[in-house]
């Protein structure tokens, strides 16, 4: 957020600076025009070079011989020369509505203002007062009355004026990038919310007043669609859970049913063999249908963790154990190694969900290999991470299924690895990783890493 503060300020702070840079190019600009304005056309002469130009010959004033006289008026509509008493003696271009002779009240009001409609500059030389005019509607003369002192105060305040101008404008910069500021900060802070699953209702007012109500929308429309969701995802964990339960029953018949037709002594031994055979295939079933009601229920969030502190060495013992007298332990030779480290780790763990995920991986080691195999259970910790290895010399896992647990889509004859899925889920609860990999050169193995408690009394 103080990023996106800092970057409006930045924007705001640049704004106003091409402001006053426009404004003082524009002053420039009119005082560039205003001394510009002061000279005649680039073509033409100057006053004072017109009335140098003019010269006292036998026969009367006359130009300088280098120009026309047509060139020496280039800009200019009339030219006369007025004597000490008024009279004209000499013109170029004079209309004929104009006097030839003039007051010395006439002239000094012509000579700071207009000669019928026609702007006139003088000139004073040896031989007269030299006047000249440019065309009517060219030029606009006005005469500006100051005091000395006047002056200079406005040249000592025009440097304070401009410093507190650009101060007021960089005040009103801040503020208003300020206000602004303060506004995307709600709109951020309601951002963050909706990332985290949350609802807003923001102040649709202000600098960012239409965003907010964006916003507000938005939230209203996530929060129906979470709804709906939410209930979705509770009908189908709650149908799973239907589900499994009716199966158990008829399930746990069929099972004890079976049971007592492989003890009964007067069947066939191939009767009693397809007997052991159903008892086998139901535990295959109920163990799925475990998994199912529990992978729904972790995926959903409906399964609570009951996290309590436990010594990782004997807990990991008591499941070694538990294995070794399931009757999948005869198809196979189980070596355990656990280091002195992992006997006083402690683990901040649902203990009933850590077992099954750890049965999971050494029964699927198991079931899915048709000969016996060796099993290698070895369990390390270090300061912060308990580290576990369950690896077979079997033939490892399909890369079909490989697949499917690095993260690749599904497709329609994905193979079945529920139980790993439990696994997965199980694992990532608890804050922690695990990797199916093959061995070479055939064999699978699982890694691992579960996260130890600081202390015995964490929560």
């Amino acid at each position: 957020m103080k990023t996106f503060a800092a970057l409006i300020r930045r924007y705001v702070l640049a704004t106003a600076a091409i402001v006053l840079l426009v404004g003082g190019l524009l002053v420039g600009q009119i005082f560039c025009v205003g001394f510009k304005s002061n000279a005649v056309d680039a073509t033409g002469y100057r006053v004072g070079a017109l009335a140098d130009a003019l010269k006292q010959t036998e026969t009367g004033l006359q130009w300088g011989r280098e120009h026309t006289p047509a060139e020496w008026m280039q800009g200019y509509a009339w030219a006369m020369v007025l004597d000490d008493n008024g009279n004209v003696i000499w013109q170029q271009d004079l209309p004929q509505k104009l006097n030839h002779r003039y007051t010395a009240s006439e002239v000094a009001v012509f000579s700071h203002w207009y000669l019928a409609d026609y702007p006139v500059q003088c000139w004073a030389a040896d031989y007269g007062l030299f006047v000249v005019a440019e065309p009517v509607g060219t030029c606009w003369k006005y005469n500006i009355d100051m005091k000395q002192k006047m002056i200079m105060m406005l040249g000592k305040s025009i440097q304070p004026t401009m410093v507190e101008l650009l101060l007021v404008v960089l005040g009103c910069c801040l503020f208003f990038s300020w206000r602004g500021s303060k506004s995307l900060q709600t709109v951020t802070a309601g951002l963050d919310t909706l990332a985290q699953g949350g609802t807003v209702s923001l102040p649709a007012a202000g600098f960012a007043g239409e965003l907010a109500q964006k916003l507000n929308e938005t939230s209203e429309q996530l929060r129906r669609r979470n709804e709906i969701i939410a209930r979705r995802d509770t009908a189908r964990t709650e149908w799973i859970a239907g589900v499994s339960h009716d199966i158990r029953t008829p399930l746990a018949l069929i099972l004890g049913w079976a049971e007592q037709l492989q003890r009964d002594a007067t069947l066939p031994a191939a009767a009693r063999q397809k007997a052991g055979g159903i008892c086998t295939q139901c535990e295959k079933i109920r163990s799925l249908i475990e998994d199912l009601n529990l992978t729904s229920k972790l995926q959903y969030g409906a399964q609570p963790l009951r996290r309590r502190s436990t010594q990782a060495g004997p807990f990991l013992r008591r499941v070694v154990a538990a294995f070794c007298e399931n009757p999948l332990a005869a198809r196979c030779t189980l070596d355990c190694s656990i280091t002195p480290a992992v006997e006083t780790a402690i683990l901040y763990a649902d203990a009933a969900l850590l077992t099954r995920a750890l049965e999971n991986v050494l029964q699927n080691a198991v079931r899915h290999n048709a000969g016996p195999i060796t099993l290698a259970f070895h369990a390390d910790a270090d300061e912060t991470t308990l580290h576990l290895t369950i690896q077979g010399d079997g033939t490892g896992y399909p890369q079909s299924v490989l697949a499917v647990l690095n993260g690749e889509p599904e497709g329609e004859n994905a193979p079945h690895i529920l139980g790993l899925h439990v696994v997965e889920q199980i694992i990532n609860a608890h804050g922690g990783s695990v990797q199916f990999v093959n061995r070479d050169p055939h064999g699978a193995k699982v890694m691992m890493q579960l996260p130890l408690a600081k202390d015995e009394n964490e929560k």
